[in-house]
């Protein structure tokens, strides 16, 4: 598990070192410096991979220097048996024996609705974007989930019956089924017998979400990072997608998510309320705004057994309350 990050110079951080929990939850203004968090962990990863240090779309690591720091980049990361992976100048500094964890990461630009998903047959990956998707769900559909994570409402304890039981909290009475084309190298899914160019955006966007926060209770030694996974739900969906995230957590799966709803905030304030252990001990949360050089200020959010905040932080899903106010 990777229990804390450290950056200096890059990007907006000047110098900033970010404690990690079992979940971590990341909101705050855009651009300020969210993305550029687990951005810096898919950094590491090619470093532990022994590949070069870049992200497609981003440039050269060069390019990410802070204008204000007078040293080069460095990106650290900290784990609980105390080893460390670093980047110091573009070049990778790996402790002996280091296995760093595999990353189940989920982007904003996530595929939304398709009429058919390509396919890698020689790989089971699920994509950054949901690319590979069936093919992942193919492969670990008959896997058994921790009895935490079984709904009520599904036919079974393994992941693709539980996939299905949690699409239908986003979209009650929903059928879901897929289909891999191996000759072709394709595959597509439909709901209620329809193809999902015709139900809406919801589904698709929750689909790969959801299927990241399952694998990640499946595989050893993993991170699951997900950004914006409220998209495109309605606001119950929102919230019971906090209480699907506050489960996987207890079934021992590291969570990292970048998140603009208060909504799924809530559906994680209300899990810790209603979990009998002490799942918010479990639970850091971050909020992000840029102070007047654009450099970003990060400030510690912490809730209490009730899901109570200890202290509320200007900006941090108060917005409800400031229009409310201005309405009565």
């Amino acid at each position: 598990m990777i229990t804390s990050i450290e950056l200096s110079g890059f990007k907006s951080f000047l110098a900033d070192t970010l404690e990690l929990g079992q979940l971590t939850l990341l909101t705050g203004l855009n651009s300020s410096g969210k993305s550029s968090v687990i951005q810096s962990l898919l950094l590491l990863e090619k470093a532990a991979k022994h590949e070069p240090i870049f992200l497609d779309g981003h440039g050269n690591l060069a390019e990410c220097k802070n204008s204000y720091s007078k040293e080069g980049i460095n990106i650290t990361a900290i784990f609980a048996d105390g080893k460390t992976i670093a980047i110091e100048n573009e070049q990778a500094i790996v402790a002996p024996e280091l296995v760093f964890p595999e990353i189940i990461y989920i982007s904003a630009d996530r595929f939304g609705p398709e009429t058919s998903v390509s396919i890698h047959s020689a790989s089971n990956k699920l994509g950054h974007r949901g690319e590979n998707i069936f093919k992942c769900i193919e492969t670990y559909a008959d896997y058994p989930l921790s009895d935490l994570l079984k709904h009520e409402k599904s036919e079974g304890d393994t992941l693709l019956f539980n996939l299905r039981a949690w699409l239908g909290v986003i979209s009650p009475n929903v059928k879901f089924k897929h289909e891999i084309q191996a000759i072709s190298d394709s595959s597509y899914s439909t709901f209620n017998g329809h193809r999902a160019k015709n139900v809406g955006f919801g589904l698709s966007y929750a689909l790969p979400v959801i299927t990241a926060l399952l694998l990640g209770t499946i595989t050893p030694n993993s991170i699951v990072m997900i950004e914006n996974p409220e998209a495109h739900l309605h606001p119950k969906g929102q919230t019971e997608m906090g209480k699907l995230i506050g489960l996987c957590v207890e079934a021992g799966c590291q969570i990292l998510i970048e998140t603009h709803s208060d909504h799924l905030f809530d559906g994680l304030r209300l899990y810790a309320k209603n979990s009998e252990t002490d799942f918010h001990k479990l639970f850091k949360c971050y909020w992000f705004e840029l102070d007047k050089n654009a450099n970003t200020e990060v400030k510690p959010a912490t809730i209490d057994e009730n899901g109570r905040l200890n202290e509320w932080i200007p900006g941090l899903f108060d917005q409800f309350e400031i229009n409310a106010s201005k309405l009565f």
